[in-house]
C-alpha cells in the first residue's frame, strides 16, 4: 500500500532571505511603470501586467481577516494592549516595557493553569496582544536597521578602497626605489668606463716614444745588415 502523500510544509525562518522579486525593479521596468502612472493616476498593482506587478506595493488585507507572512497568521487589524493605541509612537522604552509585560503575562498564565485551567484564554489573549505590539515596535526600526547596514556596508567599502590604494602607493614606492638604484648604478659605471678609457689612451702615449725608439732602432739595423727576406 502506496504511503500517503506528506502534507504541505510552510518554510520559515526567524531570518528569510529578501524576496525575489527585487530583481524586477529594472532601469526599463521603472520607466514602463512611470508612463503607465502618467496615463492611470489611480493604478494598482492589480492593473499591471505580471512583470510589473512587483513595483507597486500589493493592497493592504482586508479588515477583520486574517493574512499569512513568513508562514505565519497574524491578524488585521492586530490586536494591542489595553493600555496603548496602534497611533502610539513606539519607543526603545516602550518595548522594555512591553517585554516585562510579558513576562509578567506569562507568570499570570501559569498561575491560572495551575489554580483555575478555566481562566487561561484572557491571559493568552493578552500576551498574544503584547507578542503583536513587541512585533509592531521592532517593525518600526527596520528602516533605521537598513540604513545603519547601509552604512556599514560603504564604510567597508571605504576601508576596502582605502587599502587598495595604500597598497598601490607601497607599490609605487618600491618600484621608485628599484629605478633609483638602477640610475645610480649606471651612473656610478658610466664614469668607471670614461676613467679606463683615459688610463688606456694614456699609457699607449706613454708608450710612443718607446715604440719609436725600437722602430728607429730596427731601421739601422736594416741599413747595416740588410733587410730580412
Amino acid at each position: 500500500m502506496a504511503d500517503p502523500p506528506p502534507a504541505s510544509v510552510t518554510i520559515s525562518a526567524t531570518f528569510p532571505a529578501p524576496p525575489p522579486f527585487y530583481k524586477s525593479f529594472t532601469p526599463s521596468n521603472l520607466a514602463r511603470l512611470a508612463e503607465l502612472e502618467q496615463s492611470n493616476p489611480s493604478l494598482t498593482s492589480n492593473d499591471l501586467p505580471s512583470d510589473l506587478r512587483n513595483l507597486l506595493p500589493p493592497p493592504p488585507p482586508p479588515p477583520n481577516q486574517e493574512y499569512r507572512t513568513f508562514g505565519e497568521t497574524h491578524e488585521n487589524p492586530a490586536p494591542v494592549a489595553a493600555d496603548r493605541t496602534p497611533k502610539d509612537p513606539p519607543n526603545p522604552n516602550r518595548l522594555v516595557q512591553t517585554t516585562r509585560q510579558l513576562l509578567l503575562a506569562f507568570l499570570s498564565l501559569t498561575h491560572s493553569l495551575a489554580t483555575d485551567p478555566d481562566t487561561w484564554a484572557p491571559k493568552w489573549d493578552e500576551m498574544k496582544a503584547l507578542f503583536s505590539e513587541a512585533h509592531a515596535i521592532v517593525n518600526e526600526y527596520r528602516p533605521h536597521q537598513a540604513r545603519e547596514t547601509l552604512m556599514h556596508m560603504m564604510e567597508e567599502q571605504v576601508e576596502r578602497c582605502r587599502a587598495e590604494t595604500k597598497a598601490c602607493k607601497e607599490a609605487y614606492g618600491k618600484a621608485r626605489e628599484v629605478l633609483q638604484r638602477l640610475e645610480k648604478s649606471e651612473g656610478t659605471a658610466q664614469p668607471d668606463l670614461v676613467a679606463e678609457k683615459d688610463q688606456r689612451l694614456r699609457a699607449e702615449k706613454a708608450q710612443e716614444p718607446r715604440i719609436a725608439d725600437e722602430k728607429s732602432l730596427w731601421e739601422v739595423i736594416e741599413d747595416e745588415v740588410g733587410k730580412f727576406d
